[in-house]
Protein backbone atom coordinates (compact mmCIF):
# COMPACT_ATOMS: atom_id res chain seq x y z
CA UNK A 1 0.00 0.00 0.00
CA UNK A 2 2.83 2.13 0.66
CA UNK A 3 4.52 1.46 -2.20
CA UNK A 4 1.69 2.48 -4.32
CA UNK A 5 1.24 5.77 -2.19
CA UNK A 6 4.78 6.51 -3.30
CA UNK A 7 4.34 6.12 -6.63
CA UNK A 8 0.99 8.23 -6.70
CA UNK A 9 2.95 11.06 -4.84
CA UNK A 10 5.88 10.79 -7.39
CA UNK A 11 3.42 10.82 -10.50
CA UNK A 12 1.86 14.15 -9.20
CA UNK A 13 5.09 16.00 -8.53
CA UNK A 14 5.93 15.14 -12.14
CA UNK A 15 2.78 15.90 -13.79
CA UNK A 16 2.97 19.92 -10.90
CA UNK A 17 6.81 20.20 -12.23
CA UNK A 18 5.32 19.84 -16.19
CA UNK A 19 2.51 22.03 -15.42
CA UNK A 20 5.02 24.66 -13.87
CA UNK A 21 6.79 24.26 -16.55
CA UNK A 22 4.24 24.89 -19.59
CA UNK A 23 3.51 27.95 -17.53
CA UNK A 24 6.67 29.18 -17.52
CA UNK A 25 7.13 28.48 -21.38
CA UNK A 26 3.68 30.45 -21.92
CA UNK A 27 4.88 33.65 -20.19
CA UNK A 28 8.15 33.28 -22.20
CA UNK A 29 6.71 33.21 -25.44
CA UNK A 30 4.11 35.79 -24.67
CA UNK A 31 6.86 38.67 -24.41
CA UNK A 32 9.88 36.26 -26.44
CA UNK A 33 8.62 37.53 -29.52
CA UNK A 34 8.81 41.55 -28.58
CA UNK A 35 11.12 43.35 -30.30
CA UNK A 36 15.13 44.02 -28.59
CA UNK A 37 14.97 47.52 -29.55
CA UNK A 38 11.53 50.06 -29.78
CA UNK A 39 12.00 53.52 -32.00
CA UNK A 40 9.86 56.98 -31.23
CA UNK A 41 9.54 58.94 -33.62
CA UNK A 42 9.06 62.54 -33.56
CA UNK A 43 9.12 66.14 -35.29
CA UNK A 44 11.17 68.88 -34.49
CA UNK A 45 9.30 72.11 -33.24
CA UNK A 46 11.18 75.23 -33.71
CA UNK A 47 15.03 75.67 -34.60
CA UNK A 48 15.47 72.42 -33.10
CA UNK A 49 18.40 70.60 -33.75
CA UNK A 50 18.50 67.89 -31.57
CA UNK A 51 15.75 65.68 -29.26
CA UNK A 52 14.70 67.18 -26.06
CA UNK A 53 15.65 66.46 -22.91
CA UNK A 54 12.06 65.20 -21.73
CA UNK A 55 11.31 63.20 -24.61
CA UNK A 56 14.47 61.53 -23.97
CA UNK A 57 13.10 61.20 -20.32
CA UNK A 58 10.10 59.50 -21.67
CA UNK A 59 11.83 57.25 -23.84
CA UNK A 60 14.52 56.05 -20.95
CA UNK A 61 11.01 55.41 -18.38
CA UNK A 62 9.84 53.50 -21.30
CA UNK A 63 12.37 51.38 -22.09
CA UNK A 64 12.87 51.03 -18.46
CA UNK A 65 9.35 50.10 -18.02
CA UNK A 66 9.38 47.25 -20.98
CA UNK A 67 12.62 46.45 -19.90
CA UNK A 68 13.60 46.83 -23.96
CA UNK A 69 15.86 49.18 -25.70
CA UNK A 70 14.64 52.33 -26.61
CA UNK A 71 15.88 55.00 -29.19
CA UNK A 72 14.41 58.24 -30.44
CA UNK A 73 14.50 59.37 -34.22
CA UNK A 74 13.97 62.87 -35.04
CA UNK A 75 12.23 63.34 -38.35
CA UNK A 76 12.95 66.53 -40.72
CA UNK A 77 9.32 66.29 -40.95
CA UNK A 78 6.15 64.29 -40.24
CA UNK A 79 6.87 61.77 -44.11
CA UNK A 80 9.79 60.98 -42.65
CA UNK A 81 8.28 59.39 -39.53
CA UNK A 82 5.76 57.84 -41.84
CA UNK A 83 8.28 56.47 -43.81
CA UNK A 84 10.17 55.18 -41.33
CA UNK A 85 7.53 53.55 -39.63
CA UNK A 86 6.70 51.74 -42.99
CA UNK A 87 9.75 50.18 -43.37
CA UNK A 88 10.05 49.47 -39.74
CA UNK A 89 12.45 51.93 -38.62
CA UNK A 90 10.04 53.74 -36.28
CA UNK A 91 7.54 51.72 -33.76
CA UNK A 92 6.12 54.61 -31.93
CA UNK A 93 5.17 58.11 -33.07
CA UNK A 94 3.12 61.24 -32.37
CA UNK A 95 1.62 62.46 -35.33
CA UNK A 96 -0.45 65.66 -36.25
CA UNK A 97 -4.20 64.59 -37.18
CA UNK A 98 -3.62 64.59 -40.88
CA UNK A 99 -0.12 62.51 -40.68
CA UNK A 100 -1.86 59.99 -38.82
CA UNK A 101 -4.31 59.55 -41.62
CA UNK A 102 -1.45 59.21 -43.93
CA UNK A 103 0.41 56.95 -41.81
CA UNK A 104 -2.70 54.49 -40.99
CA UNK A 105 -3.21 54.02 -45.06
CA UNK A 106 0.42 54.09 -45.48
CA UNK A 107 2.24 52.27 -42.88
CA UNK A 108 -0.54 50.39 -40.56
CA UNK A 109 0.00 53.27 -37.61
CA UNK A 110 -2.53 52.07 -35.09
CA UNK A 111 -3.59 55.01 -33.00
CA UNK A 112 -3.75 54.11 -29.04
CA UNK A 113 -3.47 57.88 -27.11
CA UNK A 114 -4.25 61.56 -27.46
CA UNK A 115 -2.59 63.67 -25.19
CA UNK A 116 -4.74 66.21 -23.91
CA UNK A 117 -5.68 68.84 -20.73
CA UNK A 118 -8.38 66.48 -19.85
CA UNK A 119 -10.46 63.61 -21.39
CA UNK A 120 -13.03 66.30 -22.31
CA UNK A 121 -10.56 68.54 -23.59
CA UNK A 122 -8.96 66.29 -26.85
CA UNK A 123 -10.29 68.70 -29.54
CA UNK A 124 -8.28 72.03 -31.02
CA UNK A 125 -8.49 74.72 -33.86
CA UNK A 126 -6.48 75.93 -36.88
CA UNK A 127 -5.99 79.32 -36.29
CA UNK A 128 -5.15 82.48 -39.42
CA UNK A 129 -2.61 84.91 -37.20
CA UNK A 130 -1.41 88.35 -38.32
CA UNK A 131 1.09 90.74 -36.84
CA UNK A 132 -1.14 92.75 -33.66
CA UNK A 133 -0.44 95.71 -35.96
CA UNK A 134 -1.54 94.36 -39.17
CA UNK A 135 -4.15 96.18 -41.15
CA UNK A 136 -5.59 92.45 -42.45
CA UNK A 137 -8.92 92.31 -40.77
CA UNK A 138 -10.58 89.33 -42.33
CA UNK A 139 -9.21 86.07 -45.04
CA UNK A 140 -10.11 88.69 -47.72
CA UNK A 141 -7.42 90.99 -47.09
CA UNK A 142 -4.91 88.11 -47.26
CA UNK A 143 -5.35 88.09 -50.66
CA UNK A 144 -1.57 88.85 -52.74
CA UNK A 145 -0.14 88.47 -49.22
CA UNK A 146 3.24 86.70 -47.73
CA UNK A 147 1.20 83.53 -46.24
CA UNK A 148 3.01 80.59 -44.14
CA UNK A 149 1.56 77.24 -43.98
CA UNK A 150 3.74 74.75 -41.82
CA UNK A 151 3.77 71.36 -43.50
CA UNK A 152 2.10 69.87 -46.81
CA UNK A 153 0.80 66.71 -43.84
CA UNK A 154 0.14 69.08 -41.20
CA UNK A 155 -4.01 69.40 -40.31
CA UNK A 156 -4.06 72.10 -38.62
CA UNK A 157 -0.99 74.10 -40.53
CA UNK A 158 -2.36 73.13 -44.01
CA UNK A 159 -5.50 70.79 -44.65
CA UNK A 160 -7.65 72.97 -42.63
CA UNK A 161 -6.72 76.23 -43.99
CA UNK A 162 -6.68 75.17 -47.10
CA UNK A 163 -10.19 74.04 -47.01
CA UNK A 164 -11.14 77.32 -45.16
CA UNK A 165 -9.64 79.47 -47.99
CA UNK A 166 -11.41 77.45 -50.23
CA UNK A 167 -15.19 77.90 -48.48
CA UNK A 168 -14.50 81.55 -47.86
CA UNK A 169 -13.34 82.75 -51.34
CA UNK A 170 -15.47 80.41 -53.71
CA UNK A 171 -12.01 79.59 -54.79
CA UNK A 172 -10.73 75.68 -56.15
CA UNK A 173 -7.65 74.23 -54.81
CA UNK A 174 -5.67 74.78 -57.58
CA UNK A 175 -6.13 79.02 -56.88
CA UNK A 176 -5.16 78.51 -53.16
CA UNK A 177 -1.77 79.35 -53.60
CA UNK A 178 -2.59 82.21 -56.58
CA UNK A 179 -4.44 83.59 -53.81
CA UNK A 180 -1.65 84.71 -51.71
CA UNK A 181 1.04 86.47 -53.13
CA UNK A 182 3.67 83.99 -51.82
CA UNK A 183 3.28 80.42 -50.40
CA UNK A 184 6.05 78.51 -48.47
CA UNK A 185 5.88 75.98 -45.65
CA UNK A 186 7.79 76.67 -42.49
CA UNK A 187 8.57 73.62 -40.79
CA UNK A 188 6.64 73.76 -37.58
CA UNK A 189 4.19 75.52 -36.05
CA UNK A 190 5.98 77.26 -33.28
CA UNK A 191 8.31 78.89 -36.21
CA UNK A 192 5.26 80.08 -38.17
CA UNK A 193 3.94 81.70 -34.99
CA UNK A 194 7.44 83.51 -34.35
CA UNK A 195 7.57 84.58 -38.40
CA UNK A 196 4.64 86.38 -37.80
CA UNK A 197 5.02 88.17 -34.63
CA UNK A 198 8.23 89.16 -36.29
CA UNK A 199 7.22 90.46 -38.90
CA UNK A 200 8.47 88.01 -41.26
CA UNK A 201 4.92 87.43 -43.09
CA UNK A 202 1.63 88.74 -43.51
CA UNK A 203 0.32 85.91 -41.94
CA UNK A 204 0.12 82.28 -40.96
CA UNK A 205 -2.07 79.13 -40.55
CA UNK A 206 -1.49 77.65 -37.03
CA UNK A 207 -2.52 74.91 -34.50
CA UNK A 208 -3.97 76.82 -31.24
CA UNK A 209 -2.68 74.01 -28.84
CA UNK A 210 0.37 75.05 -29.85
CA UNK A 211 0.19 78.53 -29.52
CA UNK A 212 -1.09 78.54 -25.96
CA UNK A 213 1.40 76.28 -24.99
CA UNK A 214 4.03 79.11 -26.28
CA UNK A 215 2.19 81.61 -24.50
CA UNK A 216 1.85 79.83 -21.42
CA UNK A 217 5.63 79.19 -21.35
CA UNK A 218 5.99 82.79 -21.71
CA UNK A 219 7.91 82.44 -25.14
CA UNK A 220 5.36 84.41 -26.62
CA UNK A 221 2.66 87.14 -25.53
CA UNK A 222 -1.21 86.77 -26.93
CA UNK A 223 -0.66 90.57 -27.62
CA UNK A 224 2.33 90.06 -30.04
CA UNK A 225 -0.44 88.70 -32.52
CA UNK A 226 -4.28 88.81 -33.98
CA UNK A 227 -6.48 85.78 -34.81
CA UNK A 228 -8.78 86.92 -38.04
CA UNK A 229 -9.99 83.48 -38.61
CA UNK A 230 -10.64 79.99 -36.63
CA UNK A 231 -11.72 76.73 -37.85
CA UNK A 232 -14.24 74.14 -36.52
CA UNK A 233 -13.24 71.33 -33.99
CA UNK A 234 -10.05 69.04 -34.96
CA UNK A 235 -9.10 65.89 -32.79
CA UNK A 236 -5.76 66.74 -31.29
CA UNK A 237 -2.83 64.66 -32.49
CA UNK A 238 -2.76 61.15 -31.57
CA UNK A 239 0.42 59.00 -30.50
CA UNK A 240 0.25 55.52 -32.16
CA UNK A 241 2.24 52.45 -32.75
CA UNK A 242 3.05 49.75 -35.79
CA UNK A 243 -0.50 47.57 -35.57
CA UNK A 244 1.77 44.29 -36.38
CA UNK A 245 3.33 45.04 -32.63
CA UNK A 246 2.73 42.05 -30.08
CA UNK A 247 -0.46 42.57 -28.95
CA UNK A 248 0.69 42.16 -24.95
CA UNK A 249 3.77 44.59 -26.05
CA UNK A 250 0.61 46.70 -27.53
CA UNK A 251 -0.71 46.56 -23.95
CA UNK A 252 2.17 47.15 -21.86
CA UNK A 253 2.80 50.94 -24.02
CA UNK A 254 -0.88 51.92 -23.17
CA UNK A 255 -0.65 50.83 -20.22
CA UNK A 256 2.41 53.18 -19.73
CA UNK A 257 0.60 55.89 -21.27
CA UNK A 258 -2.21 55.92 -19.63
CA UNK A 259 -0.47 56.32 -16.39
CA UNK A 260 2.57 58.59 -17.21
CA UNK A 261 2.59 61.18 -14.78
CA UNK A 262 5.25 64.04 -15.39
CA UNK A 263 4.64 68.00 -15.44
CA UNK A 264 7.16 69.36 -16.94
CA UNK A 265 7.01 66.60 -20.23
CA UNK A 266 3.20 67.90 -20.40
CA UNK A 267 4.22 71.26 -20.53
CA UNK A 268 6.29 70.60 -23.53
CA UNK A 269 3.74 68.99 -24.77
CA UNK A 270 0.93 71.33 -23.73
CA UNK A 271 -1.01 68.29 -22.43
CA UNK A 272 -2.18 67.40 -18.78
CA UNK A 273 -2.00 63.49 -19.61
CA UNK A 274 -2.83 60.91 -22.17
CA UNK A 275 -5.98 59.57 -23.17
CA UNK A 276 -7.47 56.37 -25.17
CA UNK A 277 -8.93 57.10 -28.53
CA UNK A 278 -10.38 55.43 -31.23
CA UNK A 279 -9.40 56.02 -35.38
CA UNK A 280 -12.81 56.92 -35.64
CA UNK A 281 -12.16 60.06 -34.19
CA UNK A 282 -10.22 61.26 -37.45
CA UNK A 283 -12.65 60.77 -39.60
CA UNK A 284 -13.58 64.64 -40.17
CA UNK A 285 -10.06 64.75 -41.13
CA UNK A 286 -10.36 62.37 -44.27
CA UNK A 287 -13.22 64.11 -45.08
CA UNK A 288 -11.75 67.40 -44.97
CA UNK A 289 -8.94 66.37 -46.81
CA UNK A 290 -11.29 64.38 -49.67
CA UNK A 291 -13.24 67.97 -49.73
CA UNK A 292 -9.31 69.18 -51.03
CA UNK A 293 -9.82 66.57 -53.93
CA UNK A 294 -5.88 65.98 -53.72
CA UNK A 295 -4.32 62.58 -53.15
CA UNK A 296 -2.20 61.79 -50.26
CA UNK A 297 0.70 63.03 -52.55
CA UNK A 298 -0.60 65.32 -53.75
CA UNK A 299 -0.74 66.48 -49.90
CA UNK A 300 2.73 66.04 -49.20
CA UNK A 301 4.43 67.50 -51.99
Amino acid sequence: MRKYLFILIAISLVLLLAACGDGEESEASSSGNWPDELVIGVVPSEDQTSVSPRVEQFAEELSEELDVDIEVFMGTNYNAVIEGLRNEHVDIAFFGPFAYILANERSGAEVFAIGAKSEDEISYQSAFIVPADSEVQELADLEGKDFLFVDPASTSGHIFPRSAVIDEMGITNEEVDDFFGNVSFSGSHDASILSVINGDVDGAAIATDVMDAMIAQGQIDENDFKIIHSSDDIPRGPDAYRSDLPDDLKEAIREFYYSYEDEQYFEERGINGFYPIEDEAYDVVRRTAENLGMSPEELLN
